[in-house]
Order: structure tokens, then sequence, then C-alpha cells
């Protein structure tokens, strides 16, 4: 299984079995974690792992999963952070899964102990190996269809269909799917919902970022790059300024993505 096989079968876990997560594993999580492709390379981030196998671990918050370990994303509080700590964390999330991990998000969640080099925390996901099924059919996500997500301009190819495929199956959090799309035969432009008022108030709860819809909007992201490069096709990237210094109605325009053979 590779990270894009993943996607369609990576469910959140929230019960866990005692087995072990080994030394060499853990280090090869945080190997992975810092060579994880970013959205923006310019934003400094850090990963800590959080061993709670003693159950005294110093994690807080309302969801909050009781797992083995847990790893923590902190970063420089830069412009569009949180969209790229979601797009970083899902590729780790998706490498844990094909290792056999169980993951959970922990949007609200908080460490009590500070970083003293002014990286604030993103988010935390809890981890290790599951107690039930690791896996579940991708035809039993509660994502709503790509005929709601989406309004399409042209007819689109099995190809286009496929990288949508997998935006739709991305988590979010509640599984607000924050997102929509005007779809073209070659192109996506993105945007998203406005923040309904229950995220606002889970952010005046939480001190971290990464409880709303910025965060989704980055693992959302995270899954067409996956898509685009197991069709190795080219995904280009760009933030058109007709499109982003208009004002919208129910939402805000994210990014415009070309995708090429």
């Amino acid at each position: 299984m590779n990270l894009y096989e993943a996607i369609g079968v990576r469910h959140s876990v929230r019960k866990y079995s005692n087995k072990e997560v080994s030394e060499k594993l853990r280090e090869q999580l945080l190997v992975f974690a810092g060579k994880a492709s970013p959205l923006n390379d310019r934003i400094a981030v850090a990963f800590e792992m959080i061993d709670n196998r003693g159950k005294k671990a110093d994690v807080k918050g309302l969801w909050k999963v009781d797992a083995p370990w847990y790893l923590a994303l902190y970063s420089e509080p830069a412009e569009g952070f949180e969209r790229n700590g979601g797009y970083l964390m899902e590729q780790i999330v998706l490498y844990m899964t094909t290792k056999g991990l169980g993951t959970c998000y922990l949007g609200g969640s908080t460490v009590k102990k500070k970083r003293m080099d002014g990286k604030r925390l993103v988010m935390i996901i809890a981890f290790g190996y599951p107690e039930g099924k690791l896996c579940r059919e991708s035809s039993l996500a509660k994502r709503l269809p790509l005929s709601e997500l989406c309004v399409f301009k042209e007819d689109v190819g099995e190809t286009m269909k496929t990288v949508l495929k997998a935006a739709r199956l991305a988590p979010s959090a509640f599984n607000s799917q924050p997102w929509r799309f005007i779809v073209y035969s070659d192109r996506i432009y993105v945007f998203s919902k406005k923040e309904p008022g229950l995220f606002r108030g889970l952010k005046g709860l939480a001190p971290q970022a990464g409880t709303g819809r910025d965060f989704s909007i980055g693992v959302m992201l995270s899954h067409i790059m996956l898509a685009a490069e197991e069709l190795w096709l080219e995904l280009e990237t760009a933030t058109e300024e007709q499109f982003a210094s208009k004002v919208y109605k129910n939402g805000t325009y994210v990014a415009t993505l070309t995708i090429r053979p």
C-alpha cells in the first residue's frame, strides 16, 4: 500500500491495542515527517513525539483520544501556516496507515509544555496499533458526493474524476468538507466555504490553530497532490489575483490547480 492507496482505506481510530510501536518504526516516522512535501517550504515547522504508554502524557482536549503515542506539529505562525500544516500532517497520517498504524486527528487538543522558539502548536494526532480494524471500505466514508462539491463547467475525463474522488475522501473537522470546486477539463478552481460559528467557537477554546477550515483545506490539497503523482500528472498551483481580490458571498477563493498529462 502506498500513500495514494491509503487515501481510500484510512479512517479515524479511537481505540488502540497495547502492541508496541518499535523504536525503529518511530524513528522512521520522524524521518518521513522531516521529508514530507510542504505547501510552503519557507515556513519552519517542527515535530514532537509524545509517549503516552504510561497514560501520563500532558495532552488535554475535549476530543482527546487515549493512544500510546501522539505526534504534535508546531509551526512558525507565518501566513498560510495552518494550511501548510494540514498538507504535511495528512501525508504523515497516510504514511502511518501504510505501516499498519491507526491514527486520529485531535482538533482542539493542547500540550501543556510550551516551546521556547516561538512556534505554535498546529495539530496533534494520536497513533498506535488499532484495537479493531485498521482499514475501511472507501464506499463507507461519510462524504458528500462530487455532485454537491463540484460545479462542472466542461465534460471531464476519468483522470480528472480520479483526482476529485481523492479530494472528496479527505478528512475534515466534523466532516464539514469546507471546500467547493469549479471544474474544467484541465483545471480546478478551489474555494473554501465560510467558516461556521461552531468552528469559530472552537478556535476560541483552543489556543492552537488547525481546528478549522484552513487545516482541512491543506489536508484536501495533499490528496490532490498524491492523486496527481499516482497518475503521473503535472500539477501546477497558482493564486490568480482576479479571483483572490473578489469578495464571494459563500466562501473564499483558495487557488487554481492546473493538471496536465
